[in-house]
């Protein structure tokens, strides 16, 4: 079980690092216009809150499972 929780913080990471990209990519692209750039940027903002909340809320559920797996000794 601890390995699954170690892989859902590291789709965490590289998922925010993929939004992080996506959001300074967009940030920087100057094709164009300033109006159409901020909502582009709001709707990544909202991908990318949506995303981390979801890794969370798994880390959460996860996070007791596998300690109650190590701490009952069927880990092993």
């Amino acid at each position: 079980m601890e390995s699954r929780l170690l892989i859902v913080m590291l789709v965490m990471v590289a998922g925010n690092l993929y939004w992080w990209y996506r959001y300074r990519h967009t940030e920087a692209n100057r094709n164009i216009d300033g109006r159409e750039r901020e909502e582009q940027l709001a709707e990544l903002q909202d991908h990318w809150v949506q995303f981390t909340c979801v890794a969370i809320i798994i880390i959460m559920v996860l996070a007791p499972l596998a300690h109650a797996i190590l701490q009952s000794g069927l880990a092993g």
